[in-house]
């Protein structure tokens, strides 16, 4: 069973008074916005599939909300509140609905939802869909095509991520080294007494993966990690270091 490990910064459970999107928009340039309750598919985040904007607000005047900047399409088949754009839940939360049911945040953003200020920086939201879903990327839209374990899904701030250890071994495997190994170190730096197992349970996570791809090198990096404080040597000249003569990645 996999081990739900947060780190102490993961974001806190939303209230129930905030639960519930922004106000969704106007039916037309002089009519004040409906309440979220009102909106059918209302979300958590106020990302909405583009036909429940649609049977909210009339073809129209969706189609002039986004003409004039109030709502933006981030993603075909979905919109946001303009002022949305750039909140991380709001986006992230719109290419799940994009990527339909099944679909689960993964790698950088999924260590990010989880606290992982490492991989913040990455404004590309990364999803994971069953294989029986075909689906193409789109600009800063990571779409990837895995077995989903559902024993590996969690559900923070009301959205479906992967478990921190799941993440952490796809980062590992497939993700950008210095930064994969950033994000255990800071894991494991905030999990404290429980770091050693957490190490284990990410290194269990990286053996059992179907797609051996990356798993080598996955292995060698969680060699690298360290279980107590970080050392004076930064974690760019210990994977440079480790790295084969000429090669890097």
């Amino acid at each position: 069973m996999t081990a739900n490990l947060l780190l102490p910064t993961a974001p806190p459970e939303i209230p129930a008074e905030r639960r519930g999107p922004a106000p969704p928009g106007r039916t037309d340039r002089g009519a004040a916005p409906r309440p979220a309750s009102e909106v059918p598919g209302a979300t958590l985040h106020g990302a909405l599939r583009r036909s429940s904007a649609e049977r909210a607000f009339g073809a129209d005047g969706l189609r002039a909300a986004l003409d004039d900047g109030r709502w933006i399409e981030p993603w075909s088949g979905v919109v946001l509140p303009s002022e949305r754009a750039g909140d991380p839940l709001a986006r992230a939360e719109a290419a799940l609905l994009r990527a339909g049911p099944h679909a689960v945040l993964s790698g950088p953003t999924a260590v990010a939802m989880h606290g992982c200020t490492e991989a913040i920086a990455d404004r590309t939201v990364h999803v994971a869909v069953p294989y029986d879903r075909q689906l193409r990327p789109a600009p800063d839209l990571a779409i990837k095509q895995t077995w989903v374990r559902e024993a590996d899904v969690i559900e923070l701030d009301g959205l479906r991520v992967y478990a921190l250890d799941a993440a952490l071994a796809e980062m590992l495997c497939t993700g950008e080294r210095r930064t994969a190994l950033a994000c255990l170190e800071q894991a494991l730096a905030a999990l404290g007494s429980a770091a050693v197992r957490f190490h284990a349970v990410v290194t269990e996570q990286v053996a059992r993966r179907r797609d051996r791809r990356g798993t080598r090198r996955a292995a060698e990096l969680l060699e690298l990690a360290r279980l107590g404080p970080s050392g004076a040597i930064p974690v760019v000249a210990r994977i440079e270091a480790a790295l084969p003569t000429g090669g890097r990645s």
